[in-house]
């Protein structure tokens, strides 16, 4: 990849892998972990069974789905992610490119690559768009923060957590004990 030429939305949704756009910086993540992909299938598990069991009309997608933030937030900013986990309430957004509407909920796994990623620059972009619910797992530190739009996005810390709440899906409380050990 040249990292000296400027590169468009439509350039990153065609490569291959893992590559996401954060303020119209190219960000390249390598394959990622055992534990983060049983991390990611845990919590999109949970969630689309509480959906299911509710009847709820809502989709869950894992890693490798596009969301495009730009649109979003109007165009202004170059920012283009693949969300570990995302719940999406809007069928009509959802093309086969990926999902042209804000997510109810995001969990992003951190790792040793994304962490600074996922804490700040997504935090600030999934505020900004009007995601609801926002959680970074750190398996690396065993922590979980939760940022909730309702709360201003001030973040809930759990350190070490057996359990943690989905506050936008009330009654669900997915058991998170074997990442955060």
């Amino acid at each position: 990849m040249d990292y000296s030429r400027n590169y468009t939305i439509e350039d990153i949704a065609q490569m291959e892998g893992h590559v996401e756009m954060i303020s119209g910086h190219v960000l390249i993540i390598d394959k990622t972990s055992t534990t983060h992909n049983l991390a990611v299938s845990l919590i999109a598990q949970a969630v689309r069974e509480h959906i299911r069991n509710k009847g709820g009309n809502c989709t869950v997608f894992t890693e490798n789905v596009a969301l495009y933030c730009n649109e979003l937030s109007g165009g202004d900013q170059d920012n283009y992610f693949l969300p570990d986990v995302m719940t999406v309430c809007d069928p009509s957004s959802i093309d086969e490119d990926g999902v042209h509407a804000v997510p109810l909920f995001v969990a992003e796994i951190t790792s040793e690559s994304t962490r600074r990623f996922d804490y700040e620059d997504k935090m600030m972009v999934y505020r900004n768009i009007g995601v609801e619910e926002y959680w970074v797992v750190d398996i690396q530190k065993k922590v979980i923060t939760k940022y909730l739009q309702s709360d201003d996005f001030v973040p809930e810390v759990y350190l070490h957590p057996e359990a943690v709440k989905v506050s936008v899906y009330p009654g669900l409380t997915i058991d998170v004990s074997e990442y955060m050990r």
